[in-house]
């Protein structure tokens, strides 16, 4: 009772403390003071030119106005301000800590984190860009004094050079704007206009922190991040305190290697040039757009941790070098292309018309890129700052609070970069400054008539319902996209938000976790509704891999150097994706990606379909940048290539293509008197292209041009008048505008037909719903490739309608073939059968699953067919971009037999799901082993582990495997060697298989290893294999008297290595029910692990089975430890110890799961309970993925640490990866803490 007395008055004392400096502002301040001032005759030189906002103390006269007018000109008083500082600095530990943090590897300042508040799981440093104070200065002059706040006028106030400070004559003008902090006094009286200052300046700062802090920038980089993979800890892994180098795979960049210097015209899909979209930047009809003059010439600020710098040493060397600072500057001769940064190679390849994603393939006039807090670009966006407050704004007789700078001109000055023509002066306030005014117009001025969505009425309902978490990420949800997109729909625009989840995940934080507002956090996560609107985001989230990796051409004058593809680009194809997956491509035809029914099963199922569609995508057309058929159809020995080619490749004749009888009514007439020509790709033509090429593809009657003729390529000679045939016969091109258009290249007049008839204008005509009514494709099909910047639309729809009509739609009823059915197979089967990406390439090829089947022949290669580069596409899209849970084995719980296809031994007896035991590792020997049931695990009988005894064994070995210590045994001949009785087992001894050798250790075999030794038990390497179905490992045992070895270390169990540099080297581990590893004990020392799996190519598949991590009194040992690529499979099992996964080594645990920050918990398929730690870092990856045999109540929430999702990892308060230590500040907190209680207990 004593004690709660103690507590009870301690509590009371804080909150008086609290109450009385919250209130404490209003007894002691004027309540009409103003925070700026006017100063008139302080003179300084310009290279001591002063910033105000940063200074501690405004010097001159106070100028005061009236709350009314204040509240009327939406002016914030001063004392609001002072009272929402005040509040902000009760916690202000935890803000610096949180928000004002860089990520470590691009951190420019060596101060520690010392609380590691961290961002999204990542280490922190504080960030030397942003601060604490810096923020509140510049918040103080944008909520207290608008954007005509100490102003310079040029009739009432003209600036002069000995001015250092405007005046405050226009902060009443009812056009000035300001930073909303509710600005009425009478909102706080009942706490409400407090929570609308805090979650409006938290909203802010939850945008802030993605689009710069955490990168500790203000300039915009070539191939900036978009996100980071939720697969991984990102930059520094949670468990790393060191700077980690930047890795190229983690940027937006061509293969992760190629950085088109014209980036700084625009990125993530913008044209930073030609803002804004609806070509409307106008304020009072008036046009602001900052003009765009070729010859500007400045380059962006060098990040000393980012960019490349010339000399300075990178540990990894060549290979993995970002690119430099963004520049931009005119063209000085023909053929002056800025090129391409290589990452690899670390050098700039110039002169080269290498194209951005935007199409830019010169950087004239691009010096808009993002700056400052908010990362402001664009010609519209810095036009409005300059309007307000630059050289514009006093030109035009306006206050403007930087007279004599013109930030269209030098938008670089934001950065302090490019400021020698103002005499050197830096403003470093207007990193936030240009910031806070972008939210101020853009987000706070948002209304939308359509939607009826408009941001203050939308903030004052949040707060008013309680900020329900619901409401809260749907309004940071909107709030992000009208910053970033500048609508409130997420339909509203196929542009990406980045980082959108740590955006919502930041904004969460700050008024959950740290201003305590509301109880959102106890409301519970809902599960995943995987529906076409899921995909989408799921999409976004790895649009900087698919445009980088998949919507990438082959440069014809670079050695096939790969560009971002100029004719299929990422946002028309998420806008048709949007078309005929969300709304269908005419009567009731879907293209699939989701199916909510299904729920991940059906989203999986989805991705794979998507998968097969751009494989082929990608070989038809994307490679080639082509949107028309072109000629690759050719006699090799004479290098020629008939021009009747248009009429047919491949054996084929386009015009005579006629659907089936019950469709005939859909084939498009072949008109004989039609007259086309193929469009010729940009990147086909100088400066891209150099060399000679043929003609392109055309359709003519043949009264006036019988004979089509052929071009010679080692001539280069075009001969109309030959009679020359193509494969199919036709010497002539009356008839021929069916080639291949679009995507997929889709080809011949029953394909148009169809397109046409459900789709385009025959669909109008006959009155039914039509996405192109006013397009004809049977009498014009060159209308999809057209110049129209509609059609970067119609060939992404064109082949997502082919595909629909003729993959997703197909059923052979001979062979009770359906392929939706298959999918699904492939699905469930574990995603490893390539027979299937072989049947759909064939169908999309010759309209049959199986070969031979049509009478379509190849002529030059099988690229058409099944070629190995689709199915290469394929398993690359599934694991590298989707990273899908894609197996090697053919059922996750029947191994194949030994030399059928699988790296993993059968077992010789059945496998029965029961719980395995795990016996500790004891000394002597001579004790028996006990077997308690698992803990958390479903309780049934478990076999029997014959115990260890003290019996001296001999060792064993085969001929010809030589013994390479006395207590190391070496088995490498390549045979198969059991263990499985008390004879055939080792004591004192550690087994080397090597060289292809299998181990199989069955019920009463064991292997322990010697005293104190750094050798494991058992130690595979060399493309070995092992399989346990019983018996028990134990690593070396720690003995402190040193009676044998000399290591403190306890040893671990069972090592599967891969030994040399090939991934086919790999060693392979089975485990079933019944088998024990168990790592070393250390009474003195740190544990044995039980089970290490290390380097590429090297696997575990774990179907039961007990892992016990040796006892330590300085750590204990991991029951799994899984490095450098490794992968290991758990399908059941019980594991002692925690888990680590280190160095981009992954591992899979199949059923009903979660996770839950440090803790992975659930049920396997086979009942069995699992509740375990697992640590990551260096990329390691925690993959959860369900199965089909089970039913789960809820959905896994974390992913694609399980499957691919939308929502990357949450942000947690505080780094798990390290020991949590007390720092500076918690220390302080407490001493005060005990020296109040004993003021008031006294």
């Amino acid at each position: 009772m004593k004690m709660m007395r103690y507590n009870r008055r301690l509590l009371i004392s804080l909150a008086a403390i609290e109450v009385f400096f919250a209130i404490f502002p209003l007894f002691i301040l004027p309540p009409l003071a103003s925070s700026s001032t006017t100063t008139t005759d302080n003179k300084a030189s310009p290279q001591e030119y002063p910033s105000p906002l940063f200074e501690e103390t405004n010097k001159g006269n106070e100028q005061q106005q009236q709350s009314t007018n204040r509240r009327t000109q939406g002016i914030a008083p001063l004392n609001i301000f002072l009272l929402l500082k005040d509040h902000f600095n009760l916690h202000r530990p935890q803000l610096e800590n949180f928000v004002f943090q860089s990520l470590r590897p691009f951190s420019t300042t060596n101060t520690d984190n010392q609380i590691n508040y961290s961002t999204a799981g990542k280490p922190t440093l504080p960030s030397r860009m942003y601060t604490y104070d810096d923020f509140f200065n510049t918040l103080q002059t944008m909520a207290v004094d608008g954007i005509f706040g100490n102003s310079f006028h040029r009739e009432t106030n003209p600036w002069r050079s000995d001015k250092v400070m405007g005046n405050n004559e226009y902060v009443k003008d009812e056009s000035n704007k300001a930073f909303y902090l509710s600005q009425d006094l009478s909102d706080f009286e009942n706490e409400e206009g407090m929570t609308l200052a805090i979650v409006n300046t938290c909203a802010f700062l939850a945008n802030v922190m993605v689009e710069s802090i955490q990168f500790d920038a203000c300039d915009e980089w070539n191939g900036m991040m978009t996100g980071f993979d939720p697969t991984t800890d990102g930059w520094g892994g949670v468990n790393n305190d060191d700077d980690k180098p930047i890795k190229l795979n983690e940027l937006s960049a061509v293969n992760g290697r190629y950085f088109p210097a014209s980036n700084a015209c625009g990125q993530n899909g913008r044209l930073y040039q030609e803002e804004e979209e609806d070509g409307d930047c106008s304020i009072n009809d008036v046009d602001v757009s900052c003009p765009v003059d070729p010859l500007m010439d400045m380059r962006a600020t060098v990040h000393p941790k980012y960019n490349y710098i010339p000399g300075k040493t990178v540990s990894e060397g060549f290979r993995n070098q970002p690119p430099p600072e963004f520049a931009c500057g005119k063209k000085d001769y023909e053929g002056d292309y800025p090129g391409y940064w290589d990452g690899y190679t670390a050098e700039f390849v110039q002169d080269v018309a290498y194209p951005a994603a935007n199409g830019r393939i010169d950087v004239e006039g691009c010096c808009f890129w993002g700056r400052g807090a908010l990362q402001t670009k664009g010609t519209c966006a810095l036009g409005k700052f300059n309007y307000y407050f630059g050289k514009r704004a006093y030109d035009e007789d306006r206050p403007a609070r930087y007279p004599t700078v013109d930030f269209c001109k030098i938008p670089s000055v934001l950065c302090n970069t490019n400021v020698a023509q103002y005499g050197g002066v830096v403003y470093p306030e207007l990193r936030w400054m240009v910031a806070f005014h972008q939210w101020i117009e853009g987000v706070q001025s948002y209304s939308n008539d359509d939607t009826k969505w408009e941001y203050l009425p939308q903030l004052k309902l949040l707060v008013g319902k309680g900020l329900l978490k619901s409401d809260v990420r749907i309004f940071i949800d909107k709030v992000s996209s009208v910053l970033t997109r500048g609508c409130d729909e997420y339909f509203c625009s196929p542009h990406t938000i980045n980082f959108l989840e740590q955006r919502r995940d930041n904004f969460e934080t700050l008024i959950y976790d740290i201003f305590k507002l509301g109880n959102g956090r106890l409301e519970p996560e809902p599960p995943p509704f995987y529906d076409y609107e899921y995909a989408e985001k799921w999409l976004h989230l790895k649009r900087p891999k698919i445009e980088g990796n998949i919507l990438t051409s082959k440069h014809h004058e670079l050695g096939r150097v790969q560009y971002y593809s100029q004719a299929y680009r990422f946002l028309p194809f998420i806008s048709a994706l949007r078309t005929t997956a969300k709304y269908g491509a005419g009567d009731g035809r879907y293209f699939f990606v989701a199916d909510p029914g299904e729920g991940l099963r059906g989203f999986n199922a989805g991705l794979v379909n998507l998968a097969a569609f751009l494989a082929n995508a990608m070989a038809e057309s994307i490679d080639h940048d082509s949107c028309e058929e072109f000629h690759w159809e050719k006699d090799i020995a004479t290098g020629r290539y008939a021009i009747s080619n248009s009429c047919g490749q491949n054996g084929r004749n386009y015009g005579t293509e006629s659907c089936p009888p019950w469709q005939s009514f859909m084939t498009c007439p072949a008109a004989t008197d039609a007259e086309l020509q193929a469009s010729i790709p940009e990147t086909s033509e100088p400066p891209f292209r150099l060399g000679p090429k043929p003609p392109p593809f055309q359709c003519m009657p043949k009264s006036n041009l019988p004979s089509s003729g052929f071009w010679e390529e080692p001539t280069n000679t075009l001969d109309n008048n030959a009679n020359y045939p193509n494969s199919y016969g036709r010497t002539d091109v009356e008839g021929c505008s069916f080639w291949g258009r679009g995507v997929l290249h889709t080809r011949g007049t029953c394909n148009f037909g169809k397109f046409n008839f459900h789709v385009g204008a025959r669909a109008a005509a006959q009155n039914r719903p039509s996405l192109y009514p006013d397009l004809d494709f049977c009498s014009d099909p060159g209308l999809i490739c057209s110049d129209e910047e509609r059609t970067m639309d119609i060939r992404w729809v064109v082949g997502m309608f082919e595909w629909i009509d003729r993959v997703q739609d197909y059923y052979d009823s001979a062979l009770d073939w359906n392929y939706m059915r298959e999918l699904y197979k492939y699905v469930d089967g574990g995603m490893s059968d390539d027979s299937f990406i072989d049947k759909v390439n064939l169908i999309l090829a010759r309209g049959c699953h199986l070969y031979p089947c049509s009478s379509y022949f190849a002529v030059e290669s099988d690229r058409f067919l099944y070629s190995n580069e689709k199915r290469t596409n394929f398993r690359n899209i599934l694991k590298l971009l989707f990273e899908l849970p894609l197996s090697e084995a053919s059922s996750p719980n029947t191994p194949a037999a030994s030399g059928g296809g699988s790296s993993f031994v059968q077992p010789s007896e059945p496998v029965v799901n029961r719980p395995p035991t795990k016996p500790p590792t004891v000394r002597p020997t001579t004790v028996q082993l006990q077997t308690p049931s698992p803990v958390k695990s479903v309780t049934t009988n478990a076999p029997t582990i014959l115990p260890v005894t003290a019996e001296p064994t001999t060792p064993r070995v085969p001929t010809g495997s030589p013994i390479e210590l006395s207590d190391i045994t070496q088995w490498n001949d390549g045979e198969t060697h059991v263990i499985n009785s008390k004879e055939t087992s080792f004591l004192d001894e550690s087994i080397v298989v090597t060289r292809g050798t299998t181990f199989l250790l069955e019920p009463g075999g064991y292997v322990e290893a010697p005293l104190n030794t750094n050798w494991p038990a058992v130690r595979l390497s060399i493309g070995s294999m092992f399989a346990g179905t019983g018996g028990a490992i134990n690593g070396s045992y720690a003995d402190p008297s040193f009676l044998e070895g000399e290591y403190a270390d306890g040893g671990d169990g069972l090592h599967i290595n891969n030994g040399q540099s090939s991934d086919v080297t790999g060693s392979k581990g089975s485990f079933f029910d019944g088998v024990v590893i168990v790592g070393g004990d250390a009474p003195i020392g740190v544990g044995g692990n039980a089970l290490y799996v290390n380097g590429f190519g090297s696997e575990a598949k774990i179907y039961g089975g007990s892992f016990v991590g040796g006892k330590g009194a300085k750590d204990n040992g991991y029951s799994i430890l899984v490095q450098n690529s490794a992968k290991v499979h758990v399908y059941s099992g019980s594991f002692d110890g925690e888990i680590k996964v280190d160095r981009s080594a992954e591992i899979i645990f199949y059923g009903c799961f979660k996770r839950d920050r440090l803790q992975v918990s659930g049920t396997f398929p086979d009942e069995t309970y699992l509740d375990v730690s697992i640590r990551t870092s260096y990329g390691g990856e925690i993959t959860l993925t369900a199965v089909s045999e089970q039913e789960c109540e809820t959905a896994p929430s974390m992913s694609p640490t399980n499957f691919p999702t939308v929502s990357p990892r949450p942000t947690p308060k505080y780094n798990h990866g390290d020991r949590k230590t007390l720092s500076f500040v918690e220390i302080s907190l407490s001493l005060a803490s005990m020296l109040l209680f004993g003021l008031f207990w006294i």
